[in-house]
Order: C-alpha cells, then sequence, then structure tokens
C-alpha cells in the first residue's frame, strides 16, 4: 500500500509538471516569437490552435534556434581579441601582428514566436530573441517586441537601417557603414495610398547612450542623459525584382562639457536595396550625416557623435560610407559572397582631444583635425549541405586610417597611421 501511495503521488506530481510546463510554453509562445530571415520552413518546434479565423489558426506558436559555429583565424593584424572583425576596434599604433585562432558558440541565437488572431480577424505578432553575445558567453537580449495593427512596440531593428538587407558572410560585425543597430521604439506602418508596394515608416527610437572610448583617441567629453527620442521617417517601394528603400532620422543629443550639459542636433540620411535574378542578389547601402555614428557599425556606441570645436560649442561629427554585396549560386547548393565597405567620420577645429599611444600614453591636443578611414573587404564561398544547414569558409580584410594633427605641448603634431588585418573565418550554421 506504502508502494503504491507514493507511486500514485509521484505520478500526479509528474503530471501536474508536465500539465505546468505545457502551460508554461504555451504562454510563452503566446506572447514571444522566433524568425530567421533567409530560411521560409517553419521551426520544427510549432504548435498550432485546431480551431481557424478566416482561415488561420487562432493562434500558432514556436521555438526553435539558430546554431552557429564562429571559427576564426587572425592572419595579422590588432583584432586577435575581437569576436568580429571590427575594422572600428584595430588600434594603428599597435604593433602585434601575431597569429591567433579561436572558436566559439556565442552567436547561437534562442528564439520564440507566436502569431495570435482576433475574433475580428486582426492579427497579432509577438517576437523574444536572445543570443550568448553579451560577453563571456553571457545571454544577451536582442529583440522583443510586439506587432499589431500596423504598430510595432518593443525592442527590434532601428528604422533608420533596412532589416531586409544583411550580405550573407560568417563574420557578424558586419561592413563598417551597415546600420543594424537594435533599440526599443514605437513605429507605426502602413502602405501609402492604395499601393501595396509603397510603405511608409513613421518612429520614435530610444536615444544610443552607450559611450565608450577608442584606444588611440578621445573628444574629451563626458556622457550625458538624453531627453527626446530619435524621429526616424522612412519609405519603401517593394516588387518582385526586390526593393529600394529611404529613411532620415533627426535626433537632440545631449553630452557633458566643460561639467555642464550641451546639446546639438543630428541629422541622416540612407538610403538602400536588394535586387534578386533567382537566387543571386545583389544589396547595398548608403548614409550620410551629422551626429549619426552611434547607428554606424564599428564605430557605434564610442562617443564620436559630437565633439567640442574652437568656439568652444559642441558640434555634431560629420559622416558618411557605404556598402555593397553580390551572392552568385554556382549551383543549388554552391554560393560565393563578395563585399564591399567604405566609412569616413572627421572633426574640424577640434579644441581639444587626448591621444593614447604606445610612446605617449596621454597627450592633450589643442587645435586640431581628425579624419577616420575604414576599409572593409570580403570573399566567401558556402555549402548548403541540408535544407537547414550551411557551412563556409571566408576571407575577411579590412583597413583603418588615422590622421590628426593640431598643438600638443607647444609643438605642431602631425600624425598619419594606418594599419590593416586579415582574418580567415570558418563556421557551421544550423537551425530548427
Amino acid at each position: 500500500m506504502i508502494e503504491n501511495k507514493y507511486h500514485f503521488l509521484f505520478k500526479f506530481s509528474l503530471l501536474s509538471n508536465l500539465n505546468s510546463m505545457k502551460i508554461y510554453f504555451l504562454l510563452v509562445g503566446i506572447v514571444v516569437s522566433i524568425c530567421f530571415k533567409g530560411y521560409s520552413q517553419e521551426r520544427l518546434l510549432t504548435v498550432s490552435s485546431k480551431d481557424s479565423i478566416n482561415g488561420q489558426p487562432h493562434y500558432k506558436s514556436s521555438f526553435g534556434a539558430n546554431i552557429k559555429l564562429n571559427g576564426y583565424f587572425d592572419v595579422f593584424g590588432g583584432l586577435q581579441d575581437s569576436e568580429t572583425f571590427n575594422i572600428g576596434k584595430i588600434n594603428v599604433f599597435g604593433t602585434d601582428d601575431s597569429s591567433s585562432f579561436k572558436m566559439d558558440m556565442y552567436q547561437t541565437q534562442l528564439k520564440f514566436e507566436s502569431t495570435i488572431m482576433t475574433k475580428e480577424g486582426e492579427s497579432i505578432y509577438a517576437i523574444v530573441e536572445f543570443d550568448f553575445w553579451g560577453g563571456n558567453g553571457t545571454m544577451r537580449l536582442r529583440k522583443a517586441y510586439v506587432e499589431f495593427d500596423h504598430w510595432q512596440i518593443g525592442q527590434g531593428w532601428a528604422s533608420f537601417g533596412d532589416e531586409a538587407l544583411w550580405p550573407n558572410i560568417l563574420e557578424w560585425e558586419g561592413p563598417p557603414s551597415g546600420v543594424w543597430v537594435r533599440s526599443p521604439h514605437i513605429k507605426y506602418f502602413n502602405k501609402i495610398g492604395n499601393d501595396p508596394d509603397w510603405r511608409y515608416i513613421i518612429a520614435l527610437d530610444a536615444p544610443i547612450t552607450d559611450y565608450n572610448k577608442y584606444d588611440e583617441i578621445e573628444p574629451l567629453i563626458g556622457n550625458a542623459n538624453q531627453t527626446t527620442p530619435d524621429v526616424i521617417l522612412g519609405v519603401k517601394h517593394e516588387k518582385k525584382w526586390g526593393h529600394l528603400r529611404m529613411s532620415t532620422m533627426f535626433r537632440n543629443i545631449n553630452y557633458e562639457y566643460d561639467g555642464a550639459k550641451s546639446s546639438f542636433l543630428g541629422y541622416g540620411l540612407s538610403f538602400s536595396g536588394r535586387l534578386l535574378k533567382g537566387k543571386n542578389s545583389f544589396q547595398f547601402q548608403g548614409t550620410a550625416g551629422k551626429g549619426i555614428t552611434s547607428y554606424i557599425t564599428s564605430i557605434a556606441g564610442f562617443g564620436y557623435d559630437g565633439f567640442p570645436t574652437v568656439n568652444n560649442e559642441l558640434d555634431a561629427t560629420p559622416s558618411y560610407g557605404g556598402w555593397m554585396a553580390y551572392e552568385y549560386f554556382w549551383t543549388k547548393k554552391l554560393h560565393t559572397n563578395l563585399v564591399g565597405g567604405y566609412t569616413r567620420f572627421y572633426t574640424n577645429d577640434v579644441s581639444r582631444f587626448l591621444i593614447s599611444d604606445s610612446t605617449d600614453p596621454q597627450s592633450v591636443v589643442l587645435n586640431g583635425d581628425i579624419d577616420h578611414v575604414h576599409y572593409y573587404g570580403i570573399v566567401n564561398i558556402m555549402y548548403d549541405h541540408y535544407n537547414r544547414m550551411t557551412y563556409g569558409l571566408e576571407l575577411d580584410y579590412g583597413a583603418k586610417r588615422l590622421i590628426m594633427n593640431g598643438e600638443a605641448n607647444g609643438n605642431q603634431l602631425d600624425i598619419n597611421k594606418a594599419r590593416d588585418a586579415m582574418r580567415i573565418s570558418f563556421g557551421l550554421m544550423f537551425y530548427f
């Protein structure tokens, strides 16, 4: 009797736990979502309700993962400590050209999704997405938003960029002039008139406040609390041959300067597109503006949106750049990608900035100029071994040039430094 009693209690407890787990995953699936661009198949772990509204399941939820092996061999250059091929992190004063080999799984993503059809026939879509790129394998939130009735509220891709674009590459930084910032936002989107080929978007994005410092230079201004959202407007034209998109952004940026908060205006323009011919595709993106470096890959968050001028004011930093990528399929499974990118940002008539290098760790330069240029190139070959599995080999090359001049310790200072880096990347991507 005692054994039967404990057996019954164990069985009841197990069933209760299983039911609780089912309810938990169902609730999680209802409020979160999973999606992976480039694949049209559904996730393997998908749950749909038996009842339907307007021919669609009442609810549909799924969980899945994008497993990514990130392997890289640094042939030379100063990126041995960078998991991605970030040209902005090259220290032009560095001299370490030693080789380095590493592998990690930090770019693996866990994704949840759910779509709910209301009684009125409206669709509510939600997504939560994580990866392990928060530092030393720490989990990091990538996306978390709800989309309904022309609204998207939560954290996702900033609308200044083109979320439909991404060169099919193994390294995950992307071209230095790309715009792939994720930020909390409130978006409204709709078609223009009755033409479904034209759409517009209006977004209020949370201001980006990350403020790190380059190893080489520092503009000697501090981070300050932001007080207004970034305003983004965009329009997109989409057809069977691909799409074209244009967006603009306006920002009010606060910095701390000489112990007091000072603000200035930033603005930018982005033009992008993707052209298709069969499975082959051509992608491009160009950006230009002032005070938009927080949105530019490889220099985002380094505090270069503005600088102190010789007129004792803060001004927005001019920047521009672009990238393009072409993917060609040799066979149904074998394909090659060519990617090139360029970025430049500069500051004229800077009242002061700090230079750090191996010979003089702290040199304050007065009344000078700074010119930053990044070059980026990639060629790879990929093979889609199975329907959900791709692996490939890639050659990454980039160069960074830093030109500075001004007055330091009573002497005229002119510095022109450049350094390049080369990496061989390899990896495997599998999703379920």
